[in-house]
């Protein structure tokens, strides 16, 4: 049995007023299988807590700070950076070449070499460099 599937070029876009309408756009809420509500469970059901080994962060709200849980029998973290900007760096645009905040997910606990390199890199966004492993 043969099908004659269209090949991909020639496959028809939807109209954009069709496809980018608001209420398309809002009905798309997650399922049982989305991924965080899986998380949310495994979360709760391993009976995770979120710590905080390291809060680094100015009375004005800048410096550094990470946030850790247990997953697995393994340690995940969320190194957050803050940063002071100019009012003429700021953009609303997601291109930009400074930013007030910057995150990276971090396998393990950072040390202060580790923050040190990440505070460094993090901010540059993709022309950061990060260890190679």
């Amino acid at each position: 049995m043969t099908t004659s599937n269209p090949e991909p070029s020639n496959i028809p876009l939807r109209p954009q007023d069709k496809v980018l309408k608001l209420a398309r756009m809002g009905a798309a809420f997650p399922t049982r299988l989305s991924f965080m509500r899986v998380l949310i469970r495994r979360l709760s059901a391993e009976k995770s807590e979120v710590t905080r080994p390291v809060w680094e962060i100015s009375s004005d709200g800048y410096g550094r700070a990470v946030y850790s849980l247990q997953l697995g029998g393994n340690t995940y973290s969320l190194v957050a950076f803050s940063t002071e900007l100019e009012p003429e760096q700021r953009s609303d645009r997601v291109i930009a070449e400074a930013w007030d905040a910057s995150f990276a997910l971090f396998d393990g606990v950072p040390t202060t070499d580790d923050l040190d390199r990440l505070e460094a890199n993090t901010p540059k966004q993709e022309a950061g460099r990060f260890k190679p492993y």
